[in-house]
């Protein structure tokens, strides 16, 4: 049913790792203004946790004004719901350099842990008396958070989850959004999100817990079921198009899982909805999404979508929780054996410094060096929108127009 492997093959990805690197690379001025605007507007503490996460992952440096801004913001911030405690832990997981990282981190932990129900779920608010699977799936993820900066979070704790969760998983193998019913089928976002608690539940346990083949089969379960409805894959009509892929990125990690039954791959759909659905100015909108956060004009797009849709297309995710830390791999080191995942590291490096790397970038295509001209083939079109005729297996005399073009190309944009 699954077919499992650590990235996808970068030989059936490379055109498409191209269109991404430029999604990319367009929408970082959008994600800026959204963190600029963050710190300007009335935002929820929610909301700015998720626009600071989408800047991290998106390697977006501590020092830049905008990120260096929210950053600041969030940790005066004094979140009271479920959503907003759990991002300010991912938050806070991500960013070790974070101000005053583990205080906060204790207190939010000590504050989401009051938030279950009375049957070990989340709800928004302080001692509910029930509980819904999507407060219960960022619940979860702050709760992750915790353990990843060394805090401690009880088996009971998790063992409530599992056992209320699992225990609502319709025999179709999907989830909804609250108790088990009757009618109840599943739909594809609360479904990732079942998978993403149980996941994380059986992770917390540890390997040598009696529930944990129990756990797996319900998980098996659900792929399953997601296999069946494989449509809601790649496709921006489903309902909470942006919330469920950014969903779907966690539990596909957390599961190890590139493939969605036999022929789905989950990233290749959604990173080319992505694609296609960016707006002109860089950012995103969805009208299937029920909050979409500020919104900026200039198709700069609405700060929640945004958000989600850097998130998915970065996948930096990490299955075993800790900081998130960028593979740097300059230039100068790609050498005639380089292989396909530094060469596409490193064009990654270029892209995200913008304009200012087009030189670095003219250098590649000049290279005599093969895989530094490949380098300059994916950063290339991500940077200016053309590959202006450049190819990677031709010599330097055989690019000489190409990079004529670049370089005239830099000197009227720079």
């Amino acid at each position: 049913m699954l077919a499992l492997c650590a990235v996808p093959c970068s030989g059936q990805q490379s055109g498409l790792q191209k269109d991404v690197f430029r999604a990319l690379a367009n929408a970082r001025p959008a994600l800026t203004d959204h963190l600029e605007a963050s710190v300007l507007g009335a935002t929820r503490p929610g909301e700015l946790a998720l626009l600071c996460l989408a800047g991290l992952h998106d390697g977006i440096p501590l020092s830049d004004p905008a990120l260096g801004a929210a950053l600041a913001r969030l940790a005066k911030a004094k979140p009271s719901e479920t959503y907003d405690l759990a991002l300010r832990l991912t938050v806070l997981e991500t960013c070790p350099e974070f101000p005053g990282r583990m205080k906060l981190a204790q207190h939010d932990l000590r504050k989401l842990l009051r938030h279950r129900s009375p049957e070990g779920a989340f709800w928004y608010r302080e001692r509910p008396s029930g509980w819904d699977l999507s407060n219960t799936q960022y619940g979860a993820l702050g709760l992750r958070a915790a353990v990843g900066m060394g805090l401690k979070v009880s088996s009971d704790v998790w063992i409530k989850i599992a056992r209320t969760i699992g225990s609502n998983q319709a025999r179709s193998g999907g989830f909804d959004y609250s108790r088990l019913r009757s009618s109840t089928a599943g739909y594809p976002s609360m479904t990732v999100a079942g998978i993403a608690v149980l996941a994380i539940c059986r992770q917390a346990l540890g390997a040598g817990d009696a529930r944990g083949k129990k756990l797996e089969a319900q998980v098996a379960r659900a792929w399953a079921w997601l296999a069946q409805e494989r449509r809601a894959i790649g496709s921006i009509k489903q309902s909470w198009p942006l919330y469920f892929h950014y969903g779907l990125e966690r539990a596909a990690i957390l599961c190890d899982v590139t493939m969605v039954g036999d022929e789905v791959d989950w990233y290749a759909r959604g990173a080319r909805m992505l694609i296609d659905a960016q707006r002109a100015g860089g950012g995103w909108s969805s009208s299937q999404d029920a909050y979409p956060g500020n919104r900026l004009s200039e198709g700069r797009g609405d700060s929640v979508a945004t958000a989600f849709a850097v998130l998915f297309l970065r996948r930096k995710f990490k299955k075993v929780a800790g900081p998130i830390t960028a593979r740097v791999v300059r230039l100068v080191n790609i050498g005639p054996r380089s292989k396909q995942a530094d060469v596409e590291a490193c064009a990654e490096q270029l892209v995200s410094r913008g304009k200012a790397a087009m030189p670095d970038v003219v250098k590649a295509m000049c290279s005599d060096v093969e895989p530094r001209r490949q380098v300059a083939a994916i950063a290339l079109p991500a940077l200016t929108g053309s590959n202006f005729g450049f190819d990677a297996a031709r010599d330097r005399a055989a690019n000489r127009a190409a990079v004529r073009r670049a370089e005239l190309w830099f000197l009227k944009n720079r």
